[in-house]
C-alpha cells in the first residue's frame, strides 16, 4: 500500500514527493526547485532567496482581507542517518517510506531517517496552500535551508520576504501538545592534530565495531540514558589497560544525532591480544547491564586486520586522546527547577573522526551544546573548550572555531495565538492540549529577536527517534495535525 493513499490524501502526496528527491542538510536545492515548480503549476506566488530558502504566497479569501497575514514555516533539509548495514547513498537516493508491518499505525523508512521531521510540516504547509475549501487571511510559506546544521537559512531571512505577523512552525512532534518555547544551541567544532608515527614492528591489529545503540535525536533524547557510541568505545579501549596505537576512530555524522555505531582500528603486541579481547568482552558485557532497558541493543565484534597501516597514533599520545574522551562532559546536564521533565542543559558529541593524513593525524570533533539558558550554555561552552584546550599540554595542537549560536526562545505564556490555539484544539477534540518548552532546537530561536512582532507556535504530528533510522511518524496524527492547522488557520 502506497502511502500517498493514506489520509488526507494531499498532505500523504506531498510528503511521498519529498521523499523521493535527495534533501540532506546542505542539499537542499533539488527539493527547493522541484516546490517552485509546483508552486507555478498551482498559480501561487513564489520567491526564492540567495540562501536557498522559499517563500510561497496565496492571497486572502474574499471578506478576510484585513485578516492577520500567517506564515506556515519548516524546514527544507533532514538529518541523514542511516542502518550500519546500509549502502543508502542520501546524495543519490530517494526514502523509501513504508508502513511498518510490525506496527502499521506507522510510517517507517528503509534502513534511514524518515524525514518526517520536517518533510511532513512541508507537506502540510503545502496541502493548505491549495485547499479549495480554506477561508482565511493571506497565507505564506517560509520553508529554510539548513536547519540541521546549524540554521544559517532562517539566519538570512530578510525583513520583506514574508509579510505575516503570525508564525506556524510547523516542526514540531507530538499532535497533542504545542511549543511555546526551545533551548538555545551552539556547535563547536575542533581539530586535534598530531604527528604521526611509523608502524612499530610485530604488532597485530584489530578493528572494533560498536553498534546495536538506539542513538536519537540529541535534544529531546538526550535524558533517556542512551549511550554514545564514539565515548563508550573510547572508555572500553581505555579500560583495557593496554598500551595501544591507534589507526582509526570514528562514528557518528550529525552533531545533533546521539551516534549509535563506532569504529576503532588499534594495534597492540600479540602477547596481549587475548588479554585485550577478554578485556574488551567483560567491560562489554558490564557496559550492557548498565545500559539495561534504556539501550538494551549494544554489540561490539572484533575481527582481525590483514597487514598494518602506514602511519599509527602513538601509545602517549593514544592514552591521550582516551582519557580526553573519557572525561570531557556529555549527555544531560541539568533538568529545569520549575518545570518538572523538561531538560535544561546538555551537549552532544555528535561527530568523531580520528584518522591518519599526509602530515600526520588529526581528531575532529563537533560538540553540540544547548540549554534553555543562555548563560548556561556559555558556561558549559567555556568548560568544554578549556577541556579541549588543555590537550596542547599533550602535545595536540588544537584549532577551534568560534561558534555562532541560537538564542532560546523564551516561553509566552500570555501570548494571544496561544490562546487561540487552544481554543481552537478544545473545539475540535473536546479538550486542552498539553503546552511546553522542547529541548529541540527551533528556527523560532533565530526568529524572535530579529522578528519581534511575530506571534508563533510550534505543533506538528507525532515522531518518535528522530534523527535515527528507527524514525517513525503516526499515520492517525497526521489527520488530527492537519485537521487542527486547517481549523485553527481559518479562525485567525
Amino acid at each position: 500500500m502506497s502511502i500517498a493513499t493514506l489520509k488526507p490524501e494531499a498532505v500523504w502526496e506531498r510528503f511521498a514527493a519529498i521523499c523521493a528527491i535527495p534533501h540532506p542538510s546542505h542539499h537542499e536545492k533539488a527539493l527547493g526547485e522541484s516546490i517552485i515548480a509546483w508552486a507555478k503549476e498551482k498559480g501561487l506566488g513564489h520567491k526564492m532567496d540567495n540562501a536557498g530558502n522559499i517563500a510561497l504566497y496565496r492571497p486572502a479569501s474574499p471578506g478576510k482581507e484585513k485578516s492577520p497575514g500567517i506564515i506556515l514555516q519548516a524546514h527544507l533539509d533532514m538529518v541523514p542517518q542511516k542502518a550500519a548495514n546500509s549502502d543508502h547513498d542520501f546524495l543519490k537516493d530517494p526514502i523509501l517510506p513504508r508502513i511498518d508491518p510490525k506496527d502499521p499505525a506507522w510510517v517507517i523508512a528503509t534502513d534511514t531517517t524518515l524525514g518526517a521531521d520536517n518533510g511532513i510540516g512541508l507537506a502540510m504547509a503545502m496541502a493548505l496552500m491549495v485547499e479549495p475549501e480554506l477561508r482565511s487571511g493571506p497565507l505564506e510559506c517560509l520553508f529554510t535551508v539548513d536547519e540541521e546544521d546549524g540554521m544559517s537559512g532562517a539566519a538570512a531571512v530578510e525583513p520583506g520576504f514574508v509579510n505575516g505577523s503570525i508564525l506556524l512552525n510547523l516542526d514540531g512532534e507530538d499532535a497533542d501538545e504545542l511549543t511555546i518555547g526551545c533551548a538555545g544551541s551552539l556547535r563547536l567544532q575542533t581539530r586535534l592534530s598530531s604527528p604521526a608515527e611509523n608502524c612499530p614492528p610485530g604488532l597485530v591489529w584489530l578493528k572494533l565495531e560498536l553498534g546495536g545503540l538506539l542513538g536519537g535525536h540529541s535534544g529531546v533524547d538526550i535524558n533517556k540514558g542512551r549511550a554514545n557510541a564514539n565515548l563508550l568505545l573510547a572508555r572500553l579501549l581505555s579500560d583495557s589497560k593496554q598500551a595501544l596505537y591507534l589507526s582509526e576512530l570514528s562514528g557518528g555524522s550529525a552533531s545533533n544525532a546521539i551516534p549509535r555505531d563506532s569504529v576503532a582500528v588499534v594495534g597492540l603486541p600479540q602477547s596481549q591480544l587475548e588479554t585485550f579481547k577478554n578485556t574488551i568482552n567483560k567491560e562489554t558485557a558490564a557496559a550492557r547491564v548498565a545500559l539495561g532497558i534504556k539501550d538494551p541493543g549494544l554489540t561490539v565484534n572484533m575481527a582481525s586486520v590483514i597487514g598494518q597501516p602506514e602511519k599509527v597514533l602513538g601509545k602517549d599520545k593514544t592514552e591521550s586522546l582516551l582519557t580526553l574522551l573519557g572525561t570531557i562532559p556529555n549527555g544531560l546536564q541539568s533538568m529545569e527547577p520549575d518545570m518538572p521533565g523538561q531538560i535544561r542543559t546538555s551537549l552532544n558529541m555528535g561527530v568523531l573522526k580520528v584518522y591518519a593524513h599526509e602530515a600526520g593525524f588529526n581528531a575532529d570533533i563537533t560538540v553540540m551544546i544547548r540549554s534553555s539558558s543562555d548563560s548556561d550554555k556559555e558556561n558549559l561552552t567555556a568548560l568544554v573548550k578549556k577541556r579541549l584546550e588543555s590537550m596542547s599540554t599533550k602535545d595536540w595542537s588544537v584549532d577551534m572555531n568560534d561558534p555562532e549560536g541560537t538564542l532560546a526562545w523564551s516561553p509566552n505564556s500570555a501570548s494571544p495565538l496561544l490562546a487561540k490555539a487552544k481554543e481552537s484544539y478544545k473545539e475540535l477534540f473536546g479538550s486542552y492540549p498539553s503546552v511546553a518548552s522542547t529541548h529541540g532546537g527551533l528556527e523560532t530561536g533565530l526568529f524572535r529577536p530579529r522578528f519581534p512582532h511575530w506571534d508563533m507556535i510550534s505543533f506538528g504530528p507525532s515522531i518518535e527517534y528522530p534523527h535515527s533510522p528507527d524514525e517513525r511518524l503516526n499515520i492517525a496524527s497526521v489527520d488530527k495535525s492537519y485537521r487542527f492547522l486547517k481549523h485553527l488557520v481559518s479562525r485567525l
